[in-house]
């Protein structure tokens, strides 16, 4: 018959208690992965609280209406005012809030859309709605008139 000894139930083996070692190296990898997840955006706070984009509080005169050929936008940074403005159709301007939905990076105008450098979303040049990517909203849009040949956002 073999003697074994048993440990009592209160005192655990040495090796179920944490040593120094363990308790630094698991507070070193803890850093790591939230430094890694913040900076892929691995927050929803990011996504779903973006820069929220300021209608102009007053008209800004922001161009000519040559200055922007048919299918195609500008970038305007005008007397507080950040906007994209185009003319999608001959005759025809719209101007809308640069900050994508996504995660608030600012969009430029390219091949009658608007394209964030971030993720990609692409929005319409006539009605700011998401065409594709991960933006699940579109441009906020800002009022526009022609007084003359001068295109008015606000």
């Amino acid at each position: 018959m073999s003697t074994q000894r048993h440990q009592p139930f209160d005192t655990a083996p040495a090796s179920v208690h944490p040593t120094r070692r363990r308790v630094v190296g698991a507070a070193g990898l803890a850093s790591v992965a939230a430094v890694g997840l913040s900076a892929c955006g691995g927050s929803d706070t990011a996504s779903s609280d973006p820069a929220t984009p300021q209608a102009p509080t007053s008209p800004v005169d922001v161009a000519a209406t040559s200055d922007i050929p048919v299918g195609q936008g500008v970038k305007v940074e005008k007397d507080g005012l950040q906007a994209v403005v185009g003319q999608p159709t001959e005759g025809t301007f719209t101007a809308f809030s640069p900050v994508c939905p996504h995660e608030g990076c600012l969009v430029s105008p390219a091949n009658q859309s608007y394209v964030c450098p971030c993720h990609s979303s692409t929005f319409d040049m006539a009605t700011g709605d998401v065409q594709g990517g991960p933006a699940a909203s579109g441009l906020a849009e800002y009022p526009v008139t022609v007084q003359g040949e001068r295109i008015i956002v606000g």
